[in-house]
């Protein structure tokens, strides 16, 4: 399980640092791991014409709002690395608490689109969702892995 969670992390980070270079390069590459994701999830969630239509704005919106929530964290998590010694007490105190909370708004923001989903899909395709999900992560963990082993 914490290999799972380490994996995406890792993955959730490195999606975040690619998107947010405005070099074309990574540009395309983000659009095409994108469009991969796309079609991974169609053909293993297997949705009606009805389905996708209502389901595929709010999870680009989701997309949308969890890369922004990632990109805020990735802040954080910068300010809590570059923390110097120097730094008072009631500094840290509110370092930690805003840390803290943008893993929170992270954390809400799924569980809020969790409810939207279930108002759109049936129960077992918003589990089937979420197993897509994690498919679609070890599956590009391992094409990357790959890729590094070939030398590409």
């Amino acid at each position: 399980m914490k290999k799972i969670l380490a994996f995406s992390l890792f993955f959730v980070v490195l999606s975040a640092a690619i998107a947010q270079k405005p070099d074309s390069k990574h540009q395309e590459r983000w659009e095409k791991y994108r469009a991969e994701k796309v079609a991974f999830l169609t053909t293993h969630l297997d949705f009606s014409p009805e389905e996708a239509q209502r389901f595929w704005p709010l999870y680009n919106q989701l997309e949308k709002e969890r890369l922004d929530a990632q990109m805020q964290r990735k802040a954080m998590e910068l300010k809590v690395l570059e923390a110097e010694k120097s730094m008072s007490d009631e500094r840290i105190k509110q370092l930690t608490r805003e840390f803290a909370g943008s893993m929170k708004n992270e954390a809400e923001l799924l569980s809020t689109y969790n409810e939207k989903f279930l108002e759109v899909l049936p129960p077992r395709k918003v589990l089937e969702l979420y197993k897509a999900e994690n498919e679609f992560r070890m599956y590009m963990i391992k094409k990357f892995r790959d890729k590094r082993k070939n030398g590409e």
